[in-house]
């Protein structure tokens, strides 16, 4: 079973393209808007909130569900296919006579991908579970297989100066402008810059590098037709010029041959093993109070490995960094527990606290290699699931219609904690189930501790018998980002779950 868990679970990394605490995986909940915590009361309970099982309204339940999603953020995989569209050893090598003016506007076009990239910081994420659970009355166990992958981009915006012929000597400020020379007299520039941007870009260009501001201008305007209508910003293009410009004036070694931008990715893949345990404890006129712990075994499997955006003989694509999410790893086998709380003031009310990996359960990471192959010093490491904490509440004002929802109460880092990137969800939604064999749900969550990534809604229908049914559900985010050239939504997951209920 754990082989096909984590074959299931790196299937949904490939095909989308997961110091942290993971994020809430919406098992059984994405539909309403991953709203879990304070309305699972069966085998799902060991995942969301094992007090749950205080209140199981089954004497046995099992689930076995899969769900795969993709997260895609501005500015990492849209700019690494137009690096791909770059021929690096013809712009990072400067041929006297031989140079063309494409060159120079490739040569721009790459530092300016670099910026945008620095600028944005955007990442690409996939995330997916495989599970089978099983609930006895009040105690629940099974398998609950979760993967997360990020990439992350580290542009270096240093190295960035072409190479004279094969030499390791830098080009001068007068082999940059000799093959756009005379654009500025035919082609002035007032499309992509503005007019402060020019003078900004200039002064950096004419500073120290003994150049005109004729010569300066013209490589304002061979950017300026090269990057118009590009999708990238001019503030990007103006930042990348300007550096270029204060590098040429005393390049030293910072030349493109030694240029090691690249994207990190990194992949934690883990089964977990629970049995959990809900108890109810009677308040008399305040109602039942719902108590639960779960003690699990972990498996867990960090990936890592860093792809060099730009490196001689090589073209890398935004697929190829979902490819990477999955290779090179290391196993390590933990133990975890969770506690939860759920209060039933009346029976159409419920409110829920669960706080999970209380004992912060940590991972080893694989080494990763250097641009030469070499093993980078420290990349290894620990992976952590640190402690999280996610509120609930869930209301039955009809008895065909539930409405819930989620926050977290903790920001959830990472596996890019390096990149500071978090995680923190708010969301919510209904359930009409009228019928116990049809029910519809729908509902909208968002990432709060976030501005990259925009709300995402979500629905799902349930179809089958009181017995045996089937749950088909889907989140579509309301905000576009490009990969591999297309746009697409900025998250977008589904999910299928098969119920079997007694």
């Amino acid at each position: 079973m754990k082989k096909t868990l984590f074959g299931v679970c790196a299937l949904g990394a490939l095909m989308s393209g997961g110091a942290m605490a993971a994020e809430f995986q919406p098992m059984g909940a994405l539909g309403i808007g991953g709203a879990g915590v304070a309305r699972t009361f069966d085998s799902h309970a060991p995942y969301w909130n094992p007090a749950g099982l205080a209140f199981n309204d089954k004497s046995f339940s099992s689930r076995i569900d899969a769900s795969v999603g993709l997260k895609v953020n501005d500015g990492l995989a849209d700019n690494v296919d137009r690096l791909s569209d770059l021929n690096f050893d013809t712009f990072s090598k400067y041929n006297a006579g031989a140079t063309s003016a494409q060159t120079v506007t490739d040569t721009i076009e790459a530092l300016t991908i670099l910026g945008d990239i620095k600028e944005k910081k955007g990442t690409l994420a996939v995330d997916g579970n495989a599970v089978v659970g099983f609930q006895i009355k009040h105690f629940a166990f099974g398998a609950f297989g979760t993967i997360e992958g990020f990439a992350q981009p580290l542009p270096d915006t240093t190295n960035i100066v072409p190479n004279q012929d094969n030499t390791s000597t830098a080009i001068t400020a007068n082999q940059l402008w000799s093959p756009v020379a005379g654009t500025a007299a035919t082609n002035p520039s007032h499309v992509y810059f503005s007019d402060t941007q020019v003078q900004q870009i200039q002064a950096a260009l004419i500073t120290n590098n003994q150049l005109t501001a004729v010569q300066a201008q013209d490589i304002i305007n061979a950017a300026d037709a090269r990057l118009a209508g590009s999708g990238i910003s001019a503030d990007a293009a103006t930042t990348s010029l300007v550096t270029l410009g204060q590098t040429l004036a005393s390049p030293g070694t910072n030349t493109l041959d030694n240029n090691v931008s690249s994207v990190r990715t990194k992949s934690l893949a883990y089964i977990e093993f629970p049995l959990s345990y809900g108890h109810a404890i009677p308040l008399g006129s305040f109602g039942t109070l719902g108590i639960g712990a779960t003690a699990k075994v972990i498996s867990g499997r960090v990936y890592q490995s860093q792809t060099y955006l730009l490196k001689s003989g090589t073209k890398v694509e935004s697929s190829d960094i979902t490819r990477e999410l999955t290779k090179n790893f290391k196993d390590t086998t933990q133990f975890g527990i969770d506690l939860g709380a759920l209060w039933r003031p009346k029976e159409w009310i419920n409110v829920g606290i669960v706080a999970k990996n209380l004992n912060t359960p940590e991972f080893d990471a694989p080494d990763v290699k250097d641009k030469d192959g070499n093993v980078l010093v420290g990349s290894g490491g620990k992976v952590k699931l640190k402690p999280q904490v996610r509120m609930g509440v869930s209301f039955d004002p009809l008895t065909w219609l539930t409405l819930a929802a989620d926050v977290d109460l903790t920001n959830n880092e990472t596996v890019l904690e390096s990149n500071n990137y978090r995680s923190r969800n708010i969301g919510g939604g209904f359930e009409w189930h009228y019928f116990s064999w049809f029910k519809l749900r729908g509902g909208m969550y968002s990432n709060i501790a976030e501005k990259g990534i925009g709300p995402t809604a979500t629905a799902g229908i349930t179809f089958g018998t009181k017995w045996i049914n089937l749950d088909i559900d889907g989140a579509y985010g309301l905000d576009t980002a490009k990969y591999k050239d297309k746009s697409y939504p900025q998250e977008a997951r589904v999910q299928a779950q098969i119920n079997f209920l007694f």
